[in-house]
C-alpha cells in the first residue's frame, strides 16, 4: 500500500539537490554526458552526474542508482504523477561516500559495535544471513542486524525492524571501506536476501569511476 508520505519525500529530494544537477541531469544529450569531477580523502572520482542525489560537501557526496543494473537514479526525473513510489523505492540503493573513520573500520563494526546490543536469539535469512535483534533499551533499540558469519566482516547491515504501525519504508544501512573512503549503502529491506548483488553493484560503481 503506497504511504501519503512518499509525494513529500520525493518533493523534499528534489528540492535537496542542487538546481544546477537537475538541470544538467533533465537536459537531453546528444553526446556523452559530461562527468563530475570529485577528490575525497585523496580519492579522486569520475561520476556521471545523473548519479548525484545532492552537491558534494565537506562530508562528502550522495549517489543513488536502481537495483539491479545500477544505473543512474539520482535525477529522480523518472517521477511522474503516475509513478509507483513504493516500487521505486523497492529498487534504489543510495550510496555515500565520506572519509574513512579513522576509529572503526566498517569490517569490525558487528563485533567491536553491534555484538554487545544484541539480544541472544538469532534466526537464519536468505542468502546466507543470521539475523539478531538488538535488545531493548539498546542505542539501536527497534533495529534488527542481519550479517554473514561469524561476525559480518564480509557483510552486515543494520535494518528497521518491521512494525504495523510505522508509516516509513523499512530500510537497510551497510557499510564497506574502499581505499580511503567509508562507502555507506542504503537500500529497501526486500533486497536482503540479494545482498550479493547489492554490494557487487555499488561496489563497481565506485571502482567504475576511480581514476
Amino acid at each position: 500500500m503506497r504511504s501519503a508520505l512518499w509525494p513529500i519525500v520525493a518533493l523534499a529530494v528534489l528540492a535537496v539537490a542542487g538546481t544546477a544537477y537537475w538541470r544538467l541531469a533533465a537536459r537531453p544529450h546528444a553526446g556523452p554526458v559530461e562527468r563530475t569531477h570529485l577528490e575525497l580523502a585523496g580519492d579522486k572520482f569520475d561520476f556521471d552526474p545523473r548519479y548525484l542525489v545532492a552537491p558534494r560537501d565537506d562530508e562528502g557526496v550522495e549517489l543513488a542508482a536502481f537495483f539491479p543494473n545500477f544505473a543512474p537514479a539520482g535525477a529522480s526525473d523518472d517521477i511522474t504523477a503516475h509513478t509507483d513510489l513504493d516500487e521505486r523505492f523497492g529498487r534504489l540503493v543510495f550510496i555515500t561516500l565520506k572519509p574513512a573513520d579513522p576509529k572503526l573500520d566498517p569490517a569490525e563494526r558487528t563485533g567491536r559495535l553491534y555484538l554487545r546490543f544484541l539480544d541472544e536469539t538469532s534466526w537464519s535469512h536468505p542468502g546466507g544471513l543470521i539475523a539478531r535483534a538488538f535488545e531493548a533499551g539498546s542505542p539501536f533499540d527497534g533495529d534488527e542486524l542481519f550479517f554473514v558469519p561469524p561476525e559480518g566482516r564480509q557483510f552486515a547491515a543494520r535494518c528497521h525492524r518491521s512494525a504495523p504501525n510505522r508509516n516509513l519504508p523499512n530500510t537497510c544501512i551497510s557499510v564497506f571501506r574502499t581505499g580511503g573512503i567509508d562507502a555507506r549503502i542504503r537500500f529497501s529491506a526486500d533486497r536482503l536476501s540479494d545482498w550479493e548483488t547489492v554490494m557487487r553493484g555499488a561496489k563497481g560503481l565506485i571502482e567504475a569511476a576511480r581514476r
